[in-house]
């Protein structure tokens, strides 16, 4: 669109070229005394220019050719030169600013070019025409009303290109957010439900193992299953929460979760760690877990992080480890030289040092197949991970399990997972390839819950 596709300011502009053509004129006649004086007949063709801007300009062919015929027969009938002239000029500008552009653009200048032959023809046949250098002098300021017109509709045509483009990014961006935090939510109800329903599961074998056999076992099974439940519908609430932006109060009062004044957002410390072990313990399998004294410091978000990939790891390892029987959950700082080897110390100083948190579950049951495809809790971790400018690798163990007193042959590729996350301490830079993706062998398959 252009500046003048609306009528409001067409009209405006007409009304400014009738009262130009029509006082001027009525000037340039006492100015000319070999001039017609001005009749109703004059002052008709001098309001036709005017018309045909407010009228014709979605039609800019009609509207150059009815202008410029107006002021023709104005000029041969023999009333003043002059202003006459500004009717049709102002006709071109208001088709060089309206409509398609490169279509104006042609219009407009072709009527440039028409009115010229008419003033020429005119003054040809008029005894009292101008000068030549007068003539030439007008058709001069016309061009160059064109150019600026022009100028002013390119300038509006890039505002208006930044303006869509900028509608575009607007829409892009809250598409983007809107992806984005869908896969959020959907990477936090599948953690808490599979983590949850597995552990259920879980417990619920046990309970049917032993209902006849060891009654209080087995009803501290079904206490085990209660309390994860009521725990899961909490987490599932909470987000929620997040999802239909409940205000906090509104929220706390609907379901006695949380205080007023908590956080929408779940969040996690890695003191709930030892609990998530526990829920895991059962039918065969134990945890063992060792938490770094130096994590305490951790932010929270980092926190749940570390949660989550705890989590769905274990979750990955009652749903999928076949024959597992024990599995070993480690969480420690290290320090990074930035030259691919560790170090001891876990402060980052000025030699390049930088300190950086790694996850490892590792468990004794059966390896990855060599056809597994990642399920979404593998692609949940991963892009946790990534988020925070990490990396995970998971696959099967390649020689004897750390921490498990695994035999056999180094670089043979049989009983064991691990799961591995590495991401940097809050404040440092992480080294150079750590964040892309690094599978040590092919995943454990995973289903959705």
């Amino acid at each position: 669109m252009g500046p003048l596709d609306r009528r409001r300011p067409r009209a405006f502009l007409a009304v400014v070229l009738a009262v130009v053509s029509v006082a001027g004129s009525v000037g340039a006649t006492h100015g000319q005394p070999g001039a017609r004086p001005l009749d109703l007949a004059a002052v008709a063709l001098l309001l036709v220019s005017p018309l045909a801007l407010v009228l014709l300009v979605p039609r800019p062919v009609a509207a150059v050719a009815v202008s410029v015929a107006a002021a023709g027969v104005f000029l041969v009938a023999g009333y003043a030169w002059g202003p006459v002239l500004a009717g049709p000029v102002g006709v071109l500008v208001g088709v060089l600013l309206s409509g398609p552009a490169e279509r104006a653009r042609r219009v407009a200048w072709g009527g440039a070019v028409l009115l010229a032959g008419a003033v020429v023809a005119a003054a040809a046949l008029r005894p009292d025409a101008p000068p030549r250098a007068t003539l030439l002098g007008g058709a001069a300021w016309t061009v160059v009303v064109l150019l600026v017109a022009g100028s002013i509709r390119d300038r509006s045509a890039r505002i208006a290109a930044a303006r869509q483009a900028e509608q575009v990014a607007r829409v892009e961006r809250e598409r983007t957010a809107v992806a984005d935090e869908r896969l959020r939510i959907a990477r936090e109800v599948h953690d808490v439900l599979a983590h949850s329903l597995s552990a259920i599961t879980v417990q619920a074998g046990v309970g049917l193992h032993l209902l006849d056999r060891d009654p209080d076992r087995a009803r501290s099974a079904l206490t085990a299953i209660r309390t994860t439940s009521t725990e899961a519908l909490d987490e599932v609430r909470a987000v929620l929460g997040v999802v239909r932006g409940e205000p906090r109060a509104e929220a706390a009062a609907a379901h006695d979760l949380v205080a007023a004044d908590a956080p929408l957002a779940p969040t996690w410390d890695l003191a709930a760690l030892p609990r998530l072990v526990q829920r895991a313990e059962g039918g065969g399998l134990a945890v063992a877990l060792a938490v770094d004294p130096a994590t305490a410091g951790l932010p929270d978000r980092l926190a749940g992080v570390v949660y989550r990939v705890v989590q769905e790891a274990l979750t990955n390892v009652r749903r999928h480890a076949h024959g597992a029987t024990h599995v070993d959950v480690r969480v420690v700082v290290d320090a990074s030289d930035g030259s691919g080897s560790d170090r001891s110390d876990t402060r980052a100083d000025g030699d390049g040092t930088s300190r950086r948190v790694t996850v490892t579950v590792t468990d004794d049951g059966a390896g990855a197949p060599s056809d597994a495809e990642p399920g979404y809790g593998l692609r949940g971790m991963r892009e946790r991970v990534e988020s925070v400018g990490g990396s995970l690798a998971a696959g099967s163990v390649p020689g004897p399990t750390p921490g498990l007193g695994s035999e056999r042959e180094e670089g043979t590729a049989g009983r064991g997972f691990r799961v591995r996350a590495v991401f940097p301490w809050p404040g440092t830079t992480p080294r150079s390839g750590s964040t892309g993706r690094s599978d040590e062998g092919p995943p454990r398959h995973e289903e959705a819950p």
